[in-house]
């Protein structure tokens, strides 16, 4: 009878009784393997232990110290019989027993942790914010008397429980020392484990609680990582001013990262089928575009390339290892009240994995990632909410309105995938393959389309280069228009009108996750239309009297195949088409007329979306900087009259607007170019 058993020999039974589907003797063969690993690691199935006696199972969920003290003992028992000879060298001390499986003992959510659970076995699920480096303590310590030299053992359950220096019993006013050279150590490491953004209830802040892990568990995830933790849950004594308190901390047993995309959204058989039955209806992909934020009216084109963004291309490593993102970055641009933000949050929302957060709030640290010093001392390394949506997206309203100094950090996240950190010597680069989605609004108020876009916006060049596309919005007066929107804003609130014929949110989300999974293949006619498509605008500049223009360029090239790729996946297609190659040329096109029009020469110039200046203008300002070079080299070094400059500009070049020359001169004067030395005379700052 199991009762009669001892729980160690219970769990002795099982290791010696247990067979594998393949009938074989699953633990025995696995402690036979423990005497040649560094790590001796038992890892036990808790499904294995339930199908075999329940009871035990029980045993492991309501007393899992104890039960894994005896189970360490019972190693030794096989390994005594097994490896007789080896295990001379191994104590329980040496043993780590494991506990792994889809959810053993109690799964709990981070919101439902309670005292009820206090010294219970139990499974968590979060998303990890923060790691500390590893620290080394004692699990079994040996003390000797200062006076009689009595050596007096300590030891401790859990890492968890603090460990105090004893007395000795014969002189118990003198103190003892730490004998470090017959005391075993154990190194551990701190944690924090946080609700996931699309469990969180609104207005509430997440929940989070810490771990901690002990060797050879720690270092095995790491921030950004959606995690899954078995451990005990324990408490932990804190003073907090006049009172005393004790917070709950998870006693980590085993750690084990998920998948980054398959853990969101769960789609059974029948949902996938469900999904391809659907796709291959008329009309399938312009429903799913009507689906995108139904109660928003309008912006068709937004909607579709905020849909390309969530399904994204593919990621690439080529043989010589540089890596090619599939993921496509966004930029919305507009006139304030346009449903910009709306846009983003439901982005964010049915995206499988969405963070949302505006620039107003956001600080560097925040968006990627933080060193923090920790009030015991030593540092730990916290992550932003870009690592945090790894593999998903990233929603940030009101980009233009961060530090200068804190968007700067977005440069390496949107092209290198990776963030990178060097601060309080901890050197760092964390995942961040994060589709990013921004909002911004115009720098007067209103979108001016009679300047270019970059003067419309308080963003650096540098940062509006790295998004495939940048769509604006303006607010433009039509009666026919208004009268629409506000009849559908009407129908949006008082009846279902506005969101039949559509996808409801959970199909979308299902739909985009399985979407994200397929793996495209480039034609050779879509390659074809996209390499046609990109020569022809080249050319087309090229044939012009102002040949400085450049309408596109590779960079825009590669977003082309990215979108392409894109759609092939929203039609839950394995090949690009040419269909897929014109969606995605459509898309370009709108963004290049939208946002790389020089308003001057009414032609499309994306240098200024790539440098912050026209390259009409760019080319000019080197022709005039090049004439004051040779004017001052004439005159042997001396500074020339502005006079001068303007008379052989115009003599001896196509530019012949003196106002357009003055304007080239004093933007070469605040650029630190030229200074001039005198009034009214130039001279530049490097000669060459």
């Amino acid at each position: 009878m199991t009762e009669e058993l001892s729980l160690e020999a219970r769990i002795l039974k099982f290791f010696k009784e247990f067979r594998d589907e393949h009938d074989r003797l699953k633990y025995v063969e696995m402690i036979n393997a423990l005497p040649a690993l560094e790590d001796k690691v038992v890892k036990i199935d808790f499904n294995d232990l339930f199908y075999y006696e329940r009871e035990l199972a029980q045993e492991l969920t309501e007393n899992p110290f104890e039960f894994i003290d005896a189970a360490k003992t019972a190693v030794i028992e096989v390994l005594k019989v097994e490896r007789p000879l080896d295990v001379m060298h191994i104590s329980k001390d040496h043993i780590y027993v494991a506990v792994s499986g889809e959810e053993p003992g109690y799964p709990v959510r981070l919101r439902s942790i309670s005292s009820k659970y206090i010294g219970k076995l139990i499974t968590v699920q979060g998303l990890l914010v923060k790691v500390t480096q590893i620290f080394s303590v004692p699990v079994k310590a040996v003390y000797e008397c200062n006076v009689c030299g009595a050596e007096i053992v300590v030891e401790r359950r859990n890492i968890s429980e603090k460990m105090s220096k004893p007395s000795c019993p014969e002189h118990r006013r003198a103190s003892c020392k730490l004998v470090k050279e017959k005391t075993l150590f154990t190194d551990i490491q701190y944690a924090r484990i946080q609700e996931r953004p699309d469990e969180l209830p609104p207005g509430q802040i997440p929940r989070f609680i810490d771990v901690i892990f002990e060797k050879p568990m720690v270092d095995k995830a790491y921030p950004g990582d959606f995690v899954k933790v078995i451990g005990v849950l324990d408490i932990r004594q804190r003073q907090r001013r006049d009172r005393l308190e004790y917070d709950f901390i998870l006693v980590g047993n085993y750690v084990e990262s998920r998948e980054k995309e398959a853990f969101e959204v769960v789609i059974t058989r029948e949902e996938e089928e469900e999904i391809k039955r659907v796709a291959r209806e008329p009309g399938f992909y312009d429903k799913l575009i009507r689906s995108f934020a139904p109660s928003i009216y309008g912006y068709n084109e937004i909607k579709e390339a905020l849909l390309l963004s969530l399904i994204g291309g593919e990621d690439k490593e080529l043989r010589d290892g540089t890596k090619i993102r599939g993921k496509i970055h966004i930029l919305l641009v507009g006139d304030p009240g346009l449903a910009k933000s709306q846009l983003l949050k439901y982005a964010a929302y049915i995206a499988p994995k969405g963070i949302y957060t505006s620039g107003r709030g956001s600080t560097a640290a925040g968006l990627t990632a933080a060193v923090i010093k920790e009030p015991g001392g030593g540092m730990s390394l916290e992550a932003g909410a870009v690592v945090l949506a790894d593999m998903g997206v990233c929603a940030i309203d009101e980009i233009d309105k961060m530090r200068n100094e804190d968007r700067v950090a977005l440069h390496e996240a949107m092209e290198q995938m990776t963030v990178s950190i060097s601060k309080g010597g901890i050197i760092a680069t964390l995942n961040a393959r994060t589709t990013i989605i921004a909002a911004a609004n115009p720098v007067d108020g209103i979108f001016n389309p009679y300047k270019p876009l970059v003067a419309n916006i308080n963003l650096p060049v540098t940062l509006i280069s790295r998004f495939d596309l940048i769509h604006t919005i303006r607010d433009e007066l039509s009666e026919e228009r208004d009268r629409r929107l506000t009849e559908h804003m009407i129908l949006a609130r008082e009846s279902d009108i506005p969101y039949e014929d559509t996808f409801d949110t959970t199909f979308m989300r299902k739909f985009i996750a399985y979407a994200r999974r397929l793996n495209v293949k480039m034609t050779r006619e879509a390659s074809d239309l996209l390499q046609e498509y990109f020569i022809n605008m080249r050319r087309q500049a090229s044939m012009t009297e102002d040949v400085s223009s450049i309408p596109i360029t590779p960079r825009q090239f590669e977003a082309l195949i990215r979108l392409a790729e894109a759609s092939a996946r929203a039609h839950l297609r394995t090949k690009v088409t040419e269909e897929d190659a014109r969606i995605a040329i459509n898309q370009m096109n709108l963004y290049l007329r939208q946002a790389a029009m020089d308003m001057t020469t009414k032609q499309v110039d994306v240098t200024q979306i790539m440098t912050g200046t026209p390259a009409r203008k760019a080319s000019k300002t080197s022709t005039v900087l090049s004439i004051i070079r040779d004017l001052v080299n004439e005159k042997d070094g001396e500074a020339v009259n502005e006079e001068d400059i303007v008379d052989t500009v115009i003599r001896k070049t196509h530019i012949k607007n003196r106002d357009e020359i003055m304007e080239i001169i004093d933007k070469l004067k605040q650029n630190g170019v030229i200074y001039e030395p005198m009034p009214g005379f130039y001279k530049p700052v490097h000669s060459k």
